[in-house]
């Protein structure tokens, strides 16, 4: 009995069956089968690697992008589509929109649409990995692994190399804040691991995933995820205060990590030190007009962004006439001169606004909004696997949301790969398992609660 529920566990990790696919209807073709593991590989790359490797977040998603296309599989990816997930799609070609039509109407050159087709995109791979993804098991494996090797990195640049703040193959911030996403999507698949029949060994891989995300976003020091600890509070008590309130174990082992991991943050030398110097250079903008800081800087930033959505508000000044704002107003000495050394204005919202107006700003909170809304639905499931998944979807978009207040994260190419293909990656694990769930109703009527979430 033990052997065939190893067999069982292997099976379901892997995501491979030699007849049928979950998302697939009918049985699977061996070109299915093959899709499904260059599916598994791609996701891997991207999971592991996210912030470890150069180009690892842009692998994974071309990959997919060259099996949506030219896989063979139109007819099946199109039947496939719930409604649901037709929102999820158009709210990526919405935010395209959003984005092409102010750059059309300011004339800009082809090459500032080259972010903005990441979206389409994103709803081609989407459409893909309906039908061909890894489900719970393997993701949260892979989230797993990938935010130990996040944190393991991090000792060993801190340990061997002496570094100071810890970075990857880019800046601090995408490396720090990357790790803290990571570490969230762990800690959200303790709900899965606790169903699973090996739970401690699923719940402590994730419990040091978790430990490892937290631990190298601490040493890169990179303050803007460090806020939004108070939004992974609110949003666990917005998803499981029922059972908050019915005294349920796991859940009460779940905000036991959250406190103390992110209580304890106000103790680490380094998080005092970077808030400290945050609120003085803050203060020093305000009394001394002291705006060579990095707080002063993004400060300047924003007054230039709020100035270029003044002189358009309904499609924003545009890329180029918003650098045309920035310099009218180093000219004026009304900003720092070195606000012109940066691409973006540190902050998505007022970024949107001055390049694209209220469209744009509108077309961003829908990409926010939508997402989280349908991840909230998700985590509310009775199926643990489902509701994990849904729990870490709403914690990865409100880290975004979060980090976004003081970082354009969206107007660079690895900060858009980064954040639309895990949403997508995290909307096709749950389809599939919903597809899973489908199958097992059909296989078994009425199958029994043991899988509900937080039992």
């Amino acid at each position: 009995m033990q052997n065939e529920t190893l067999i069982e566990q292997g099976r379901a990790v892997f995501e491979l069956s030699p007849n049928r696919l979950p998302g697939i209807t009918g049985s699977a073709t061996i070109w299915d089968i093959m899709l499904q593991g260059l599916a598994v590989l791609a996701v891997a790359s991207y999971l592991l690697f996210y912030v470890l490797i150069p180009d690892a977040y842009v692998i994974g998603p071309a990959l997919l992008l060259l099996l949506a296309v030219f896989g063979f599989r139109w007819k099946s990816m199109l039947g496939n589509i719930d409604y649901q997930s037709k929102l999820f799609i158009s709210v990526l070609l919405l935010f395209f929109v959003s984005q092409g039509v102010p750059l059309v109407f300011h004339g800009e050159d082809v090459s500032e649409f080259d972010l903005s087709t990441r979206y389409i995109a994103a709803a081609l791979v989407l459409l893909f990995v309906l039908s061909y993804s890894p489900g719970a098991s393997l993701f949260f494996l892979l989230v797993a692994v990938g935010a130990t090797m996040t944190g393991a990195y991090a000792f060993y640049e801190v340990a061997f190399d002496g570094a100071r703040r810890v970075s990857a193959f880019d800046n601090p911030i995408h490396y720090g804040n990357g790790a803290l996403a990571l570490g969230c999507l762990a800690l959200a698949g303790l709900i899965w691991a606790y169903k699973q029949p090996y739970r401690w060994f699923w719940m402590t891989l994730c419990l040091i995933g978790f430990a490892g995300g937290v631990y190298a976003s601490l040493m890169s020091e990179t303050r803007s995820g460090w806020v939004a600890a108070p939004v992974f509070l609110l949003t666990g008590l917005c998803v499981f205060w029922r059972s908050v309130v019915e005294r349920k174990l796991l859940t009460l082992l779940l905000f036991a990590v959250l406190i103390a991991g992110f209580a304890g943050l106000s103790q680490v030398e380094s998080v005092e030190r970077r808030a400290g110097v945050a609120v003085a250079e803050f203060e020093d903008y305000f009394k001394d007009g002291r705006n060579g800081t990095s707080v002063g800087l993004r400060l300047d930033m924003w007054k230039a962004g709020f100035a270029a959505f003044q002189s358009n508000p309904a499609i924003g000044s545009g890329p180029a006439g918003t650098d045309a704002v920035i310099d009218d107003l180093i000219a004026s000495g009304s900003i720092h001169p070195r606000v012109r050394e940066f691409r973006h204005l540190h902050n998505q919202y007022i970024d949107a606004m001055a390049r694209y107006g209220i469209s744009g700003l509108l077309g961003y909170l829908l990409l926010l909004t939508l997402p989280f809304f349908l991840f909230l639905k998700k985590s509310r499931s009775k199926s643990a696997a489902v509701c994990a998944l849904g729990f870490g979807g709403c914690l990865f978009v409100g880290l975004h949301a979060v980090v976004n207040l003081t970082q354009s994260m969206l107007e660079r190419n690895i900060g858009v790969m980064m954040f639309v293909f895990m949403i997508v990656f995290i909307w096709g694990a749950i389809k599939v398992e919903e597809a899973k769930e489908r199958d097992r109703k059909n296989v078994k009527d009425g199958a029994g609660s043991s899988d509900a979430c937080l039992d």
